[in-house]
């Protein structure tokens, strides 16, 4: 790691948060803001069961792009407070991607959870 008063720029746990968390926001807006009109295989939020029905699908968009945003919110929370956290490089890392598999992964539970007590 860096000496001196830009050690913070190499913090895996600051920037690996915090540039996932933009995206998952910037994507959850777009698609919450702008969801598809129709069923389809390429834009929105897609799985077997959102892809049901075009009310499962309409519902899927906004609850989708809701837990995205969220995530994004929570996700650069933690970089900003990864920047105050002192820890070994690899560890550093680690929480880091351990923080981006779990962001990928809830916002689809979550998801799908809501459409099963929906429908």
């Amino acid at each position: 790691m860096m000496e001196g008063r830009f050690i913070f720029l190499e913090s895996q746990l600051c920037w690996i948060p915090f540039a996932s968390g933009i995206v998952f926001l910037l994507v959850g807006k777009l698609i919450k803001n702008f969801p598809p009109a129709d069923i389809n295989g390429l834009y929105g939020y897609r799985t077997a069961r959102s892809m049901k029905n075009q009310q499962s699908w309409d519902f899927a968009q906004i609850e989708g792009g809701s837990q995205m945003i969220r995530f994004g919110k929570i996700g650069m929370a933690i970089g900003i407070v990864g920047l105050f956290i002192p820890l070994r490089e690899q560890w550093d890392f680690y929480l880091g991607m351990t923080w981006l598999l779990i962001s990928c992964g809830f916002p689809i539970y979550f998801t799908e959870k809501s459409l099963i007590r929906k429908f």
